[in-house]
């Protein structure tokens, strides 16, 4: 088992990302729109969309359409959810 690649895309928590991440439709593997932008260059940001993928990793599949195609990364649902219930908290 090699090591993971690091995700090209990072979202971003922007009140929509946050708000998406832990909205019912999310919960339920419904599409959301996020934001992320590249990590090789913060700058170029895009919407993207993202779903959970139930089963034993719970994974949260994030879809990228950069024009010259889609880039797909796969983050860990748990944490997202955790990170985006700690940055609404810190928003208020």
């Amino acid at each position: 088992m090699g090591i993971p690649k690091p995700p090209l895309y990072v979202l971003e928590y922007t009140t929509k990302t946050i708000d998406s991440v832990l909205s019912a439709a999310a919960l339920d593997g419904n599409n959301v729109e996020v934001d992320v932008y590249d990590r090789r260059d913060v700058s170029k940001k895009h919407v993207a969309t993202g779903r959970r993928v139930k089963g034993e990793d719970d994974s949260f599949l994030v879809s990228v359409d950069t024009g010259s195609g889609i880039h797909e990364d796969e983050w860990n649902y748990t944490i997202l959810r955790e990170s985006a219930g700690r940055s609404k908290k810190v928003k208020r």
